[in-house]
Formats: structure tokens, C-alpha cells, sequence
């Protein structure tokens, strides 16, 4: 049971870190740092552990942060919030199977192209 909530917690969060990377716009603000960070440490994961498809996760890393600087985003990555909650999200996903992990990195990309 344990093991089929993580599954779902994973394939949900990286649906919606999917959903919000292709939002952020130049005339729009930037994400908060919470997140920036949830965003960046889901997609970052799946491109470590689905190397196949890892310019595609890479890609929507860089949407999140369109239109900021980096030295803006320089700033929100070294502070605490993001730090945090990027911390948090990366202990999560070192509790999930790889191949769990990578089969809802795998969906969630098909189901967001």
C-alpha cells in the first residue's frame, strides 16, 4: 500500500511540476521559490534516472525559469524556502524504486507533450 502511495505522489507532483514548467512567461512573475524548487528537483530526477529522454526533462527545467535572469534565479535558489522544499522533494524521491520513479517520469512526459 505504502509503496503504491508513492508511486501516485510522484506521478501527481511530477504532473503538476509538468503542467507548470511550460506557464511561466517574461511578463509573468516568477514561481515562487517552493516552486521553483519542487519543479526543479522532480525533472531534475527523472532526467538522472531516465537518461534516455533527459534533454526533454532538461527542457522543461529551463521553462520553469523562462524570462529570469540568472541572477534572479541565482538568489531564489539560495534561499532557504527553495533550499528546503527542494531538500524535502529529493529525500522523497530517494524513497521511491527507480523504476517506479521512472515509468511516472515516462507517463507524465507522454502525457504532457
Amino acid at each position: 500500500m505504502m509503496k503504491w502511495q508513492s508511486i501516485q505522489a510522484l506521478g501527481f507532483a511530477l504532473s503538476i511540476a509538468l503542467t507548470l514548467a511550460p506557464s511561466a512567461q517574461a511578463d509573468e512573475p516568477l514561481p515562487d521559490a517552493k516552486s521553483l524548487a519542487v519543479t526543479e528537483a522532480i525533472l531534475d530526477h527523472c532526467a538522472k534516472i531516465d537518461p534516455a529522454y533527459a534533454s526533454n526533462y532538461q527542457k522543461r527545467v529551463q521553462l520553469v525559469a523562462q524570462g529570469a535572469s540568472e541572477e534572479i534565479l541565482a538568489k531564489v535558489r539560495k534561499s532557504d524556502e527553495y533550499q528546503q522544499a527542494h531538500d524535502s522533494v529529493v529525500e522523497s524521491l530517494a524513497k521511491v524504486k527507480e523504476q517506479d520513479a521512472k515509468k511516472a517520469c515516462s507517463q507524465a512526459l507522454a502525457e504532457n507533450r
